[in-house]
């Protein structure tokens, strides 16, 4: 092998004969057997690159990474996540890292190469290379255990939750709503996959860090480039983008710019879904122990959407989305035991939304609904590490927010829209509402190494909030994480902690009529997880968990169409007020790395259920058996994925005449729809070109074209003696979709 690390095969190799071989080279590699042991394998073939280029890409897979110390290049375990924990070990100090790089929680998923044998990773190289539409990085979450999506849109339920249950993070700042089409089912994220290093997903048990969310996080880091400058230039169905990312100096950058293209490729009858977004971060070391960043993330939509054509029956909404979002932050070492993480940030939000529907057979109606916000935070989270066998965190989180509502509606029914029971021929509504006020939130969690094998970590987090007119609203929320290692290669963990989530000041219930903020929600966790790592390159896992959620505040639901685009005008829209809900389950999951083939595969069983008027309804995404599994190849340039989801039909309910006309829902979610299956299929292949390399690569989503069913679309005709009897057509999700794409990388 040449000193340079551009020659030979690395994937399947030990690492610890790869770190040899450079070191044979020349190259001053050191590190300690227990950190890079014998049954570490080298998960995928690296790009060409310098020997530390090389060797960080094959070390994270698994934790590592490589730090210059004193002329020696040092394998140490990596840090977590910028966003994970607010601390940057000092480079002239190094602080005891062994504790801070333990995970005690159960739950936790970490998405950021490739998949590995001791965890679910994603790179965005990775995530670019899933058969997922739009190469985007939130959709990943739904290829988890646990996971309830349909597919059509980018938005997740983790473990029974509602989807505004889990919350996203980039480089410590907590996003806004960052989604594309928002008024329409959220198809896209406005993170392009491109511009992060990796995601990072809980999907319960996380730690009082992190707070004001009942069921997940979705944790992502910017690209950090190693090379003095680096470009991509995409062009797929899905999108246009530019990339350019860069460091010299001190000085790093990322730049990511991308146009959508679906307004170019649908039918201009059926609207012009228009829409982009920008992100960049510039940071400088302003001293070897400080670091300061600039963040901006800006997303805007410009919104058409038809679904009925004919002028006579036309239904359409405009919608006008501008999200911007700056933030900075300041990273410390105040000694080699002592750090903290600073945030300052600004949010400036506006929607505004047009819809009408003609149709005289079933609805005539109109809507306008104006929405804007602005809100500044700043958080500061602080690190101690007394001893290897000691972490103290703590921390204070402080918002402001102010919003603007303005909504008017009015609808009139005809047909069988007019005969739903107790549902008023007219429905008028012309509100608004200017909330203001603050919220709170202070932390601390001590994490202790009982014995070589345990560690132990409590919590306790306070959260308060003042725009929502209630006297006392605060909320608590101790949590618990035991780990313990009973024999060689597996790992116990136990967790249990409760958890909060206030109503956001941008989620007010305007729409539905409600100008009113509801006491925070809470949900109690316990989970419990074994995870074995089997004949060095299968890693398996069980896991079981009890969810209990109690004050929850009414949601709404259309009973029959979840497609609508005006869906609280629809005589289908109930109002659900349950006394509390439920969800419990037992995931197994298992993954491979053997090169240059990966696979990986879970099982879930749970029950998401609601109790309303003393009996247990299945949540609308309840789905008691669930599986996800794929399947990699990777060679010379050529790489290939299959993704399969198959779930048990999500609930519905039916609907029956009495002897009046009137249409009256039958028990809710008693039925069933059936399977939804989907297999999706990814092919790419990498070339040299003179400047860089060229990739191009075809991807089908829904490959077999399975009529995944949603819904029923329900009618009322007439027999053959004139009486009235329901008519209904099934409604599908997504259909096969083709893509095709090219990048070009310099």
């Amino acid at each position: 092998m040449a000193a340079d690390g551009q020659a030979g095969s690395f994937a399947g190799r030990q690492v610890v004969s790869v770190i040899e071989e450079f070191r044979a080279a020349g190259v001053e590699f050191a590190y300690s057997t227990n950190v890079v042991t014998d049954d570490l394998h080298v998960a995928f073939e690296p790009e060409p690159g310098s020997p530390l280029h090389i060797m960080r890409q094959i070390l994270r897979p698994h934790g590592l990474t490589v730090r210059e110390e004193s002329g020696f290049y040092l394998v140490v375990r990596e840090q977590p996540s910028r966003a994970a924990r607010p601390v940057q070990a000092a480079p002239a100090r190094p602080a005891p890292a062994d504790l801070e790089t333990v995970v005690v929680a159960a739950s936790r998923y970490e998405v950021s190469r490739d998949l590995s044998p001791s965890r679910f990773m994603l790179d965005q190289r990775s995530i670019q290379n899933m058969p997922d539409i739009g190469e985007d990085p939130i959709r990943v979450a739904q290829r988890l255990p646990g996971a309830a999506a349909s597919g059509a849109s980018a938005r997740t339920h983790f473990r029974g939750g509602e989807e505004n249950e889990i919350g996203i993070m980039l480089n410590g700042q907590w996003l806004f709503d960052p989604f594309h089409i928002r008024d329409y089912q959220s198809v896209f994220s406005a993170i392009d996959a491109r511009a992060i290093d990796g995601v990072e997903v809980y999907t319960g048990g996380f730690p009082v860090l992190y707070g004001d969310r009942m069921s997940g996080l979705v944790l992502m880091d910017s690209l950090e480039s190693e090379k003095a400058r680096h470009t991509e230039i995409g062009v797929s169905v899905f999108n246009t983008s530019l990339l350019t990312a860069g460091t010299r100096s001190g000085h790093n950058w990322v730049f990511s710019a991308r146009r959508g293209n679906l307004d170019l490729v649908i039918d201009p009858r059926f609207g012009q879904p228009s829409y982009f977004d920008l992100f960049g971060e510039y940071s400088i070391e302003l001293s070897p122990h400080q670091r300061l960043s600039a963040n901006a993330l800006y997303a805007d939509d410009q919104v058409e959407l038809v679904l009925e054509t004919d002028p006579e029956e036309r239904e359409q909404v405009v919608s006008n989305t501008k999200n911007a979002q700056l933030w900075l932050r300041l990273d410390s070492d105040w000694s080699s035991r002592l750090a903290s993480t600073t945030v300052l940030s600004f949010v400036n939000y506006s929607n505004r939304r047009r819809g009408t529907a003609n149709d005289p057979e079933k609805m005539i109606a109109d809507v306008t609904d104006d929405r804007d916000i602005d809100q500044f935070s700043v958080k500061q989270d602080w690190v101690w590490n007394p001893s290897t066998d000691h972490l103290v965190q703590w921390g204070v989180q402080a918002s402001f927010g102010e919003a603007n509502y303005r909504y008017d509606a009015a609808a009139a029914y005809f047909g069988l829209q007019a005969l739903y029971a107790n549902q008023p021929a007219n429905l008028g509504r012309s509100l608004a509402a200017n909330p203001e006020g603050g919220s709170y939130a202070l932390y601390v969690s001590d994490r202790w190494k009982l014995t070589e094998r345990s560690v132990l970590e409590w919590g306790l987090r306070w959260d308060d909030q003042t725009y929502t007119e209630e006297n006392s609203d605060s909320q608590l929320s101790p949590r618990l994480s035991y780990m313990f290692q009973p024999w060689e290669k597996g790992e116990l963990r136990v967790s249990v902690g409760r958890y909060h989530q206030s109503q956001p000041i941008q989620s007010l219930q305007i729409e539905d009529g409600i100008t009113n903020f509801w006491p925070a929600q809470r949900a109690d966790h316990v989970i419990v997880g074994l995870k074995q790592l089997v004949a060095d390159d299968i890693a398996v896992r069980a896991e079981i968990f009890h969810k209990d959620i109690r004050d929850l505040r009414p949601r709404f639901e259309n009973l029959y169409d979840p497609l609508g685009i005006m869906p609280e005008l629809q005589p289908d829209r109930v109002r659900i007020e349950p006394a509390r809900a439920r969800a419990q389950g037992l995931e197994l999951t298992a993954d491979s790395v053997r090169a240059p083939w990966n696979w990986w595969a879970s099982y879930t069983w749970s029950k998401v259920t609601d109790r309303i008027g003393g009996r247990d309804v299945p949540r609308g995404w309840d789905q008691r058996h669930a599986f996800q599994g794929g399947l990699g190849w990777h060679r010379e340039g050529w790489n290939f994925s299959v993704a399969a989801s198959v779930h048990s039909g999500w609930p519905t309910t039916g609907l029956t005449l009495d002897d009046d006309g009137a249409a009256i829902p039958g028990p809710r979610n008693v039925e069933r729809l059936p399977t939804f299956a989907s297999l999706d299929l990814r092919l790419s292949r990498k070339f040299d070109v003179r400047r860089g390399t060229l990739t191009a690569f075809v991807e089908v989503s829904n490959a077999l074209n399975r009529r995944n069913m949603c819904c029923f679309d329900w009618d009322i005709d007439e027999d053959d003696e004139g009486n009235p009897v329901l008519e209904n057509s099934p409604d599908y999700w997504l259909p096969l979709l083709p893509a095709i794409g090219i990048l070009w990388e310099f």
